[in-house]
């Protein structure tokens, strides 16, 4: 999270020098990572996205729920790596060449979250802002709040924190009967 914070100083830089005068246009504007998964577009806030990597080599877990790949060594820090689509869907997905791992840093969690496309920083007018999407999927609604309508396709806020905080993804174990 040192990026947004570099951010966010540089913007407070801008604020103090009397020379600056902030537009319209940086007031009015969002912007965050987009991505594609299940066929649908996506928009993170640029705060909740620590990095974005190819996936990585990874161990398996055994015993662990079949959207769980894995862990990887990132820089000498333990990523937990899952598919998102497949948590999400419940089915499988096979392995595209496209598929990027956004890593997510919240609280004391590290996890990486392979998707099918990321499609870098993208900005939005607050205007075009729409608090509920009747077409999202009923799955990917706990996750979603709001989204943005831009060129005609419905871009859905996805917040990881909400993820991070479903039982259903941090317990990642299968059960057994004994």
């Amino acid at each position: 999270m040192a990026a947004s914070g570099f951010i966010e100083l540089l913007r407070l830089s801008k604020r103090g020098n009397k020379n600056y005068a902030g537009n319209d246009k940086e007031v009015n504007r969002w912007s965050g990572i987009a991505f594609e998964m299940m066929g649908q577009y996506f928009v993170a806030p640029l705060g909740e996205v620590s990095e974005v990597i190819y996936p990585p080599e990874y161990t398996t877990v055994p015993n662990a729920k079949g959207w769980v790949k894995g862990l990887a060594n990132i820089r000498g820090r333990l990523l937990s790596l899952s598919d998102l689509t497949h948590f999400i869907s419940g089915q499988s997905v096979p392995f595209l060449t496209t598929q990027k791992v956004l890593c997510i840093s919240h609280n004391d969690h590290y996890v990486g979250l392979i998707v099918d496309q990321v499609l870098g920083i993208q900005h939005f007018n607050k205007k075009s802002f729409f608090s509920e999407n009747k077409q999202l999927d009923e799955k990917l609604k706990p996750y979603c709040q709001g989204y943005f309508q831009q060129h005609h396709q419905a871009w859905n806020i996805f917040l990881f924190s909400r993820l991070l905080n479903d039982p259903q993804y941090m317990n990642a174990s299968e059960k057994f009967i004994n």
